[in-house]
């Protein structure tokens, strides 16, 4: 609907032009125009009925769209609700995969199985054996009870992870058709448009508020560029990257668009399946379900020695070695309304979900996503280098 305010303009060009018709009745003799009058007339009449038709169109086509509003308005609470959930689920399962390694790593430095072993060998009597059976029997049904711990809140995550899909994909399909009455407001002005050459000039002011009706239309889906500012204080913005973009790009090894199977993973220590969609997309464009594709980098933490750990982003936010937050590319037009929306990463089957709280250069926007520690270290990296430049899927929710 970009083009609706010039095609205003022109139609209110063409009532000028009706006007100064209009004008030369009164000069040329009246055996002119006595033919054309009819002709005229005719066209009048047409252009009454158009305009007429258009206005009761048009005012259907404000009423559904202001009912698609809604509903997306309303969407969009419930993705930010199921969004938080989803985040402080996939927190306590980082966590509790991290407690379930330290066990791990404590046994094998420790040798706690052979201790237990050798603890039920060493009794000196029977009733010492079966003390010695109760201390260890205790000991396995805690680290059993971790681990099926450890499986509901992955359980839990992938629920959450689901209803936010879900919510996600109603949310798109009604935008979808938002642009759809939008593109029927354009055609109930394009269509009344085609009568006005003949149309006298008192059409003119009912023809320009159907203009400004979708103009109205297109400036509410237009979001201007001035939400948000850097912080004051930001450290994080000018970095110096950490990975050069003559490094080599890894491509995805289960992009969205290619990964179809149901299987769930059944290792309780993985952040997340992939999201449950079937459509994919190409780099710089989304599917139907928002899906993008594009190259993320790292940054940030103790692995970054161009970025101050701990920073302050463009938000205020903290990047340390445990930030769960991204950057995006200052060459993205209107990149400053994306602070403060999550954005969920897809790579490797996996999926993150991370905050926008930071912006950089990002090799000249060649870089989609700048990942802080808390979001590479979920996809099971140890450093900004060691992630280097990965293509990923991503949508902002």
């Amino acid at each position: 609907m970009e083009q609706l305010q010039r095609q205003a303009r022109r139609l209110l060009a063409a009532f000028l032009a009706v006007l100064l018709a209009g004008s030369l009745a009164g000069v040329l003799p009246a055996s002119a125009w006595a033919e054309p009058a009819d002709d005229g007339q005719a066209a009048v009449d047409s252009a009454q009925q158009a305009l007429d038709a258009a206005e009761a169109r048009m005012g259907e086509i404000n009423a559904e769209y202001d009912a698609l509003t809604a509903q997306v308005d309303d969407l969009q609470t419930q993705i930010d609700e199921s969004t938080a959930l989803a985040m402080e689920a996939q927190q306590a399962m980082l966590e509790g995969r991290a407690a379930l390694g330290d066990v791990a790593v404590s046994e094998y430095r420790d040798g706690a199985s052979a201790n237990l072993l050798m603890l039920l060998i060493d009794s000196k009597s029977f009733d010492d054996l079966l003390r010695n059976m109760e201390y260890v029997t205790q000991i396995m049904d805690f680290q059993a009870e971790e681990v099926a711990r450890q499986r509901e809140r992955k359980e839990a995550f992938d629920a959450a992870s689901e209803q936010l899909n879900t919510q996600k994909n109603e949310q798109e399909a009604a935008l979808a058709a938002q642009e759809q009455k939008r593109s029927e407001a354009q055609a109930v002005v394009e269509e009344a448009s085609a009568h006005l050459d003949e149309a006298k000039a008192d059409h003119a002011e009912r023809l320009a508020e159907l203009a400004a009706q979708a103009e109205a239309m297109r400036q509410a889906e237009q979001a201007d560029d001035g939400g948000g500012s850097n912080a004051e204080g930001a450290n994080t913005v000018d970095r110096q990257e950490v990975v050069g973009d003559d490094a080599p790009v890894k491509p995805n090894p289960k992009p969205v668009e290619d990964d179809d199977d149901e299987d769930e993973d059944d290792n309780a220590g993985n952040v997340s399946d992939k999201p449950s969609s079937d459509a994919g997309s190409d780099s710089g464009s989304s599917s139907a379900s928002g899906w993008k594709t594009g190259v993320a980098s790292a940054y940030g933490g103790s692995t970054d020695p161009y970025t101050p750990n701990p920073g302050t982003t463009a938000t205020g936010a903290v990047c340390d070695d445990n930030s769960m937050g991204v950057a995006v590319p200052m060459s993205l037009t209107g990149y400053r309304k994306l602070f403060g929306r999550t954005v969920e990463i897809s790579w490797n089957g996996k999926t993150v979900y991370a905050t926008v709280n930071d912006c950089g250069g990002m090799g000249g926007g060649s870089r989609a996503l700048d990942l802080q520690p808390g979001v590479w270290k979920a996809f099971g990296f140890s450093s900004c280098r060691a992630w280097g430049l990965r293509t990923v899927n991503y949508r902002f929710l």
